[in-house]
């Protein structure tokens, strides 16, 4: 029985839009954040787009409507028919699966990610950091960040989950998951992409990405159980911790199709996202020189052992982690996450049918003037510990929360603590151009052009 509703779904507010196509050549004119972030501005945190023809979803961003979708009334909201393009690449892996198998996924992927376990991968993530930084003694300057990050996750995230380097870009891996995921984005984008059956160049393209990227991923997995992949018997993986991997009640191991779909769905997860928060966590500081001063100053001073550096190291950069979670809560990589409604419910007093397509807009949460003072500022100090504490939790919510919150986060945040404080400590930086960089926010929130910054050995 859902609770009363002061507004009926069909008398939200939101976009006029032009008949039959709704708001469609609105949103292709001026992209998704930009039409989102005008709506958010006019309409408030719960609004109505018509997305063209029978289309549409309904944007939430108050902390208690999330709150409902993500925890209290979770499963009611499952992942639609708008998953089915991340599904082609990523099968049924941890961020497409639900009920039963994803509960069975979500046990069995878990144990692999305790604390004790990330602190096995930190010499492995300052190794690739150091390789980095012996590369960036030799680069001309300005660097572009991006990319640099981009080939240092790849790095990261290729020894930690098979015990390879992925950090060429110009290895047949990386290149098949380029491919695979621009042609997703674009079709979880343009809801009027040609379908796959059609033999467009695209889809061809995507089609012979995605064969390729099986047999890379399924050779990875047949060498690894067979012991002809040498690295190193005393090397963790993620692959060989998810082989070992049982399942409590019925002592189940992952199949080769599961573990092939988790370790795509980690390897794009655990190295786009990653390099994104790096990205914007650099142009950030680089635009607040006081702020990167006090990091500076932190790390300078800080115990940490750059061969072989531990979580309590880590953990005793309180300000650098701080300055991570004011990136995230303004730049998070996921901005918005669709869910269906599987029966009629209430969203902060809108009546929400069966059927409905529900947005979470946690972008718009995250820049909320009811929980946020001055929130397009980069204020770090709005992490003091105090001051998490008095504010509601689903405010901020960079990894998601409840149930389904990404498991890889405190991978995610010591990968990035290190990384960060292992350059500021090496290198000075500065931008050549201290001047905000655009948003462009499809999939992910990645910069509308390079963020260049010029770099000096310290």
């Amino acid at each position: 029985m859902t609770a009363a509703f002061h507004l009926d779904y069909d008398a939200m507010p939101g976009p006029r839009g032009l008949p039959l196509l709704g708001s469609f050549p609105a949103l292709a004119r001026r992209g998704p954040f930009e039409f989102f972030s005008d709506c958010f501005r006019r309409y408030g945190d719960a609004f109505r787009v018509r997305m063209g023809g029978s289309r549409e979803l309904a944007l939430f961003a108050h902390p208690d409507a999330l709150q409902r979708v993500l925890q209290s009334n979770v499963d009611n909201y499952q992942k639609g028919v708008s998953y089915d393009p991340v599904r082609e690449l990523m099968g049924n892996g941890l961020v497409t699966s639900s009920g039963s198998f994803w509960a069975r996924q979500r046990r069995l992927t878990q144990t692999v990610f305790r604390l004790a376990d990330i602190a096995r991968y930190l010499p492995v993530m300052a190794r690739c950091v150091n390789a980095m930084h012996r590369r960036w003694e030799r680069a001309a300057t300005p660097l572009d960040v991006r990319e640099e990050m981009t080939r240092l996750t790849q790095h990261i995230v290729g020894l930690t989950l098979f015990g390879l380097d992925l950090s060429d870009s110009a290895s047949e891996s990386a290149k098949a998951v380029d491919h695979a995921l621009v042609h997703v984005v674009s079709r979880v984008n343009q809801g009027l992409a040609p379908p796959l059956w059609l033999p467009t160049p695209g889809n061809r393209r995507y089609f012979r990405s995605l064969r390729l990227l099986d047999e890379i991923v399924y050779s990875i997995i047949t060498r690894t159980r067979e012991g002809q992949l040498d690295v190193g018997d005393d090397t963790p993986t993620l692959l060989r911790a998810l082989m070992a991997a049982e399942d409590e009640d019925t002592g189940e191991r992952m199949s080769d199709q599961q573990l092939r779909d988790e370790t795509i769905t980690l390897y794009i997860a655990g190295h786009e996202t990653t390099a994104g928060l790096l990205t914007w966590a650099l142009e950030l500081l680089t635009r607040h020189p006081e702020v990167l001063g006090r990091v500076r100053e932190e790390v300078s001073a800080a115990a940490l052992d750059e061969a072989a550096p531990t979580l309590a190291q880590l953990d005793a950069l309180p300000y650098t982690r701080m300055v991570i979670d004011e990136t995230l809560r303004m730049r998070p990589s996921a901005w918005v996450l669709t869910r269906t409604a599987t029966a009629e419910d209430t969203l902060r007093g809108v009546r929400v049918p069966a059927g409905a397509v529900v947005a979470t807009g946690i972008y718009f949460a995250h820049h909320h003037p009811d929980f946020w003072d001055l929130p397009h500022e980069f204020r770090p100090e709005r992490f003091e510990p105090a001051a998490v504490r008095a504010r509601h939790k689903y405010a901020y919510l960079p990894f998601l929360r409840g149930p389904r919150i990404c498991i890889g986060n405190r991978f995610a945040l010591y990968e990035a603590t290190l990384a960060l404080a292992m350059t500021l400590r090496r290198f000075s930086l500065r931008r050549p151009w201290p001047v905000p960089v655009g948003i462009e926010a499809l999939a992910l929130m990645v910069p509308t052009q390079p963020v260049l910054i010029e770099h000096a050995p310290r």
